[in-house]
């Protein structure tokens, strides 16, 4: 142990005791605050008070979104002409994952899409046909929330013609 004269310092075991109850309570305090700032997601039932809130967007009107997704307006693209719209809607939020899968599952079935393909495993996504258009939708539990992506597209347009026509190569004569 180095002496006073060396530059060491020397508790009292007074002095320790305070600075351990002192650290203590900052880091009670930080475990605190930090703790009020991050977001709760609730597994409790929710009440059957009635069918959860939706919100639809005007280009895909029978794509039901719950309320508690945010959309991510600076990911999101919608290209619309007189004959359809096509696009991909980002949303996250922090909601619990298995009941989100539900929610998808079944509002989009109510809202006459039909599931061709689906994988659940890290990650979710479903494949949907209505008509002539298609759904394609995936779902991520991040650390922070879920993240949604919707895209939908036509199946096939009239209006769409190549922009590249390669003439017919007709054979060389020797």
């Amino acid at each position: 142990m180095l002496s006073e004269k060396e530059g060491a310092m020397i508790m009292r075991p007074r002095h320790r005791r305070t600075i351990i109850i002192s650290i203590g309570l900052a880091y009670l305090g930080l475990m605190m605050w930090f703790s009020g700032c991050t977001k709760r997601v609730h597994n409790e039932p929710a009440l059957e008070e009635g069918p959860t809130p939706i919100v639809t967007i005007r280009e895909f009107p029978d794509v039901p979104i719950p309320k508690e997704l945010d959309l991510d307006e600076k990911e999101s693209f919608v290209y619309m002409t007189p004959e359809f719209a096509t696009g991909m809607l980002v949303y996250n939020g922090n909601v619990d994952y298995d009941s989100l899968v539900r929610f998808f599952d079944e509002s989009l079935a109510k809202n006459g899409w039909i599931v061709q393909a689906s994988l659940k495993y890290t990650r979710t996504l479903f494949f949907y046909q209505k008509e002539n258009r298609i759904c394609f939708l995936t779902m991520q539990d991040t650390p922070l929330n879920v993240r949604v992506e919707i895209w939908v597209a036509p199946l096939e347009t009239t209006a769409y013609e190549p922009l590249l026509i390669e003439p017919a190569v007709e054979p060389a004569m020797p």
